[in-house]
């Protein structure tokens, strides 16, 4: 096999590599984050107290929304295999990303700020698991599981929105209402020992910063990992070698995949036309004709063996 047909089968391959990897992080955020909110339910029924408290912490509710975030990605993980293609819809990459800062300023704030005060709340029992561990993995997964997107600075602010609703959310059930009416305790500690307005701009930036560096580490590994999917071409190649091998990878994913569900892999194709000053228009066309003829190969060969079957 030469080079460029070897480059062609890796970009193959790496559809299929990133699906598996992206369903065992997920299946790993999933079981996690399950195991840890039935851990403290557990903990909660053993204490004898309302098991419906738990769902006023911010750590169980950003575990559930963690949760539900891996497992809509898993059947599209499962497909990428299927497909040779392993993509899902920006507004899922967006509540993945929003889910992962949730879970990862429970872990940071319970360190920084809750460890030197309740060193059992913060670490003791269940909540190891709960505020140390799953929050561990999540972010861990998080990083595996490669969208292809790349999250803007006005991104993070949206997906920052859940949080500051419930900074807002806590402050008015524990400063405004207070316990003796019906409201929360100070179960954070954010305003036993500073006043409000004190601590609300420490926590926003906290949380800010947060989601900052995740963004950025994110982006700086997709960027790392978009780079190498070309490194094996051959630099030298000339535009119609390069045409032809785009052909290739249309007729390929047109064997093996579904007519009814086919996409064009434009992220690769513009990778493409960057490395080698190609337009991309003319590389679309040159993947759907493949694509077409791979699909047109695969009805022929259908075709052949019913009537084979008939005989």
């Amino acid at each position: 096999m030469s080079k460029n047909k070897k480059a062609r089968q890796y970009l193959i391959d790496l559809q299929k590599r990133r699906s598996v990897i992206a369903i065992i992080a997920c299946a790993v955020t999933f079981g996690c984050c399950l195991f840890a909110t039935g851990m403290n339910i557990v903990h909660y029924k053993d204490m004898e107290w309302e098991v419906s408290d738990i769902f006023r912490y911010f750590t169980t509710l950003s575990n559930m929304l963690t949760a539900l975030a891996a497992a809509f990605i898993i059947p599209y993980a499962v497909n990428g295999i299927r497909k040779k293609r392993f993509v899902y819809p920006k507004w899922l990459a967006m509540f993945h990303y929003m889910s992962t800062i949730g879970t990862t300023i429970t872990f940071l704030f319970v360190m920084i700020f809750i460890l030197p005060l309740n060193q059992e709340f913060a670490v003791g029992g269940a909540n190891l698991f709960l505020h140390v561990i799953c929050p561990l993995a999540v972010l861990v997964s998080f990083f595996l599981v490669e969208s292809g997107y790349r999250y803007t600075i006005k991104e993070t602010f949206i997906c920052l929105i859940p949080f500051f609703i419930y900074v807002i959310l806590y402050l008015v059930m524990v400063v405004f209402l207070g316990k003796a009416n019906g409201g929360w305790e100070d179960m954070y500690y954010l305003v036993t020992y500073v006043p409000p307005y004190v601590t609300l701009p420490i926590v926003l930036a906290f949380a800010w910063l947060v989601a900052f560096a995740i963004r950025k580490i994110y982006n700086t590994l997709s960027e790392r990992r978009q780079r190498r999917i070309l490194s094996d071409w051959n630099g030298s190649m000339e535009p119609v070698e390069i045409k032809i091998e785009v052909f290739g990878l249309g007729r390929y994913n047109g064997i093996h995949g579904e007519a009814n569900d086919l996409s064009i892999p434009y992220d690769i194709l513009k990778l493409i036309s960057e490395r080698y000053s190609l337009p991309t228009d003319g590389l679309v066309r040159a993947y759907t004709r493949g694509l077409t003829d791979g699909i047109e190969e695969k009805l022929a060969q259908a075709g052949e063996a019913v009537k084979e079957k008939k005989r």
